[in-house]
C-alpha cells in the first residue's frame, strides 16, 4: 500500500502547543494525508492543525477519546479510505513507526495492528503506566481469544475491512479494549507491531492517569458482562 492510501487520523483535545509538531512529523515521515479530530479543544488546536498542513474535523464541544475515534472511522468509511493509522497528539509516539505497522500488516493481512510498546519495551515507560496497561490486558484479554501485550495503545492500524465493520459505542478510553473485543466478535484479524514512544512531562499530564485507568477498566468490564449486547 502506497503511503498517499494511508491517512493518519490523530484525535486531540487542547494540543496546541504541540499538534503543529506532530503534524510535521507524521508528513515529514512520508505520509501527506492527516486528520486531525479536534474534539471540543479550548484552545488552539484546529488553527495549528490546519496550518501544519492537515485537515480538520471539530466536535462542537468536548466528548472523549473514543468519541474522536468514532468521528475518525465514521468519515474514513464515508470517504472510501483504504486505510487509517491512528496516532496519538501528545508527542509521545515516532511516526516513522507507522512504516512498522504498515509492514506487520501486508505480511500478516491483519484487519487491525496495534503497536505495542511492550513487544521491544522503550526505556522511560513510567511505573504506573506499565500497572494500569498490565491490569486493562488482564480485564480485556479476557474477553478475547487471544491475548495482546497492549491494549491501551493508542496506535493501531485499521484496513479498510476493519474500517467498514467497526462501530464503536464507548465515548471514553474504553474504546482501546472495546475495538478489540469487537474486532474479534465480528472475525476481524488482529495483529501487533512493536513501536517505541517517548514520554515528556507534556504527555504525562495527558491522557489517563492511574485513577482514571482503573476507573475506565472497572467501568469497560461491567459493561462486557451485564451488557454485552451494547459493546457488538
Amino acid at each position: 500500500m502506497r503511503p498517499e492510501q494511508i491517512w493518519i487520523v490523530i484525535p486531540a483535545y487542547n494540543e496546541g502547543p504541540v499538534i503543529d509538531q506532530v503534524v510535521s512529523k507524521v508528513i515529514g515521515s512520508g505520509f501527506p494525508n492527516v486528520l486531525v479530530i479536534d474534539d471540543g479543544s479550548k484552545d488552539d488546536t484546529a488553527i495549528q492543525a490546519r496550518r501544519a498542513g492537515a485537515r480538520v474535523l471539530s466536535h462542537p464541544i468536548n466528548r472523549g477519546a473514543g468519541a474522536a475515534a468514532q468521528t475518525g472511522l465514521a468519515y474514513a468509511r464515508r470517504q472510501g479510505w483504504k486505510c487509517v493509522v491512528q496516532i496519538d497528539a501528545d508527542g509521545q509516539h515516532h511516526p516513522e513507526d507507522i512504516h512498522r505497522l504498515v509492514e506487520v500488516q501486508a505480511q500478516t493481512e491483519a484487519d487491525i495492528v496495534l503497536g505495542s510498546r511492550f513487544l521491544d519495551p522503550s526505556p522511560g515507560i513510567p511505573p504506573t503506566r506499565i500497572l494500569y496497561n498490565r491490569i486493562s490486558n488482564v480485564l480485556t484479554n479476557t474477553f478475547c481469544k487471544r491475548s495482546y501485550s497492549d491494549t491501551q495503545t493508542g496506535f493501531r492500524l485499521l484496513s479498510a475491512r476493519a474500517i467498514r465493520n467497526l462501530r464503536l459505542r464507548l465515548d471514553g478510553f474504553g474504546y482501546c479494549s472495546e475495538m478489540i473485543v469487537q474486532a474479534e466478535e465480528k472475525g476481524l484479524m488482529i495483529a501487533e507491531a512493536p513501536i517505541q514512544v517517548t514520554y515528556t512531562d507534556y504527555s504525562l499530564n495527558k491522557g489517563q492517569d492511574l485513577v482514571m485507568g482503573v476507573t475506565t477498566a472497572v467501568d469497560l468490564l461491567w459493561k462486557l458482562l451485564f451488557y454485552p449486547s451494547k459493546m457488538k
